[in-house]
């Protein structure tokens, strides 16, 4: 069965990577929630997209010019809507407090620039490791580079490639990191025929941000191992109706 994953929670109806969206997210029945997480100016995870705070927060600036406890000053879901003005950046530890009391899997996109690899991989992989959540975590990122470092160290650890554009030959290219990897790629840029190439590898594949029901469908119909989406509830109705099969 092709599993469902709340990109950045139910962030079509709550704001992204809030825990309101990672608690409404499990509200919708979904198998996995995705999220982002870099590091604060003192080196806590947390949990927000993008490298500058202005889009999604209160704030200015980069989020790794600030303490954690400057962040928590911000808000989080003002710029949605008003209604959610309380909320704030999460903690990764904050987030995993919860998520244990789940069955829920968790993908972690790991953010940050390069020279804060390492301090950003034990950071995340430390909190990880101590709330004994391992099995249910995928690691994913653009930088190859720390989930390799990943995979290396924490060899049971489930790890992701993400990609934008369409690789020529991905079968090969994940072959030569030399380890198990996930294929993590926006949806619109690959053909159904490379999609099923990767499949028939044995590849678990995962289209982001899938929200159009004609590639939510292509995406069950090819047999990726997950769907990202904004949207769970429409992809469960839309995977409902294909366990169905046709009236």
């Amino acid at each position: 069965m092709t599993t469902i994953f709340a990109h950045r929670g139910y962030s079509s109806v709550y704001p992204e990577n809030t825990m309101a969206a990672f608690k409404a997210a499990e509200a919708t029945g979904v198998e996995g929630i995705e999220l982002d997480v870099q590091i604060t100016k003192d080196g806590v995870p947390v949990i927000i997209h993008d490298i500058t705070l202005e889009r999604t927060t209160t704030g200015k600036g980069m989020v790794r010019e600030h303490t954690y406890e400057e962040l928590q000053t911000l808000s989080a879901g003002l710029w949605f809507d008003p209604s959610f003005e309380a909320e704030r950046i999460p903690s990764l530890s904050e987030f995993i407090e919860w998520f244990q009391q789940t069955d829920l899997i968790v993908n972690i996109e790991l953010k940050g620039p390069a020279f804060e690899r390492e301090q950003l991989l034990e950071a995340v992989m430390s909190q990880v490791v101590a709330a004994g959540i391992l099995s249910r975590v995928i690691l994913s990122s653009f930088d190859h580079h720390i989930v390799l470092k990943a995979k290396q160290k924490y060899p049971e650890l489930q790890t992701a490639i993400l990609v934008v554009s369409g690789l020529v030959n991905p079968v090969q290219y994940i072959r030569s990191i030399g380890v198990d990897m996930d294929f993590h790629y926006f949806y619109a840029l690959m053909l159904p025929k490379e999609i099923g190439e990767l499949v028939a590898s044995g590849i678990k594949v995962r289209p982001y941000t899938v929200n159009d029901e004609q590639f939510i469908a292509l995406s069950l119909q090819i047999g990726c191992d997950s769907i990202i989406t904004d949207d769970p509830v429409l992809a469960f109705q839309i995977r409902q109706s294909f366990e169905k099969g046709p009236n």
